[in-house]
């Protein structure tokens, strides 16, 4: 079964225009609209905070990738330009999303399901609104992101 390790909505911040998750599912890097982030999900606090807007220059022009100019790493993102989400994992399952956007269920391999909330990610059409739903690459946790609301579940042993 799944359960919430962080839950951010009205952030101080300001929107998220993208987010990375580790592949162990850990730690998050988000690029918001005052700030860049690196976030401990099992801590649920921030590492490290740049004051630069929505990933200065380390973001890629196409919005895809981000560069930590200290330390050189690259970090593919999630964001209004999408990102290549993993809907079924191995070991976690696979993720349903409604087709009108309002109910995500999570089905594990043994076919047990778990509905999870997404509370702050209406699908509103806004042109500048966009959601993830994926398992990170270990497939025990997930993340769903918005411009205004992220949540990180993280599988029971």
């Amino acid at each position: 079964m799944w359960h919430s390790i962080v839950t951010m909505k009205d952030m101080a911040f300001g929107p998220i225009h993208a987010v990375w998750i580790a592949p162990d599912g850990g730690e998050l890097l988000l690029l918001a609209e005052e700030q860049t982030l690196y976030w401990n999900a099992r801590e649920d606090r921030a590492l490290w905070s740049l004051r630069e807007r929505r990933g200065g220059d380390g973001i890629s022009p196409d919005g895809r990738i981000y560069r930590d100019l200290s330390s050189g790493l690259f970090y593919p993102l999630f964001g209004s330009h999408g990102g290549r989400e993993s809907r079924a994992h191995a070991t976690g399952g696979h993720i349903d999303v409604e087709d009108d956007q309002s109910g995500i269920t999570v089905t594990d391999p043994q076919g047990r399901r778990q509905s999870l909330s997404h509370e702050g990610c209406a699908n509103d059409k806004d042109p500048d609104d966009w959601r993830i739903i994926t398992f990170c690459e270990f497939g025990d946790h997930i993340l769903i992101a918005c411009p205004c609301f992220l949540t990180v579940y993280a599988s029971l042993p």
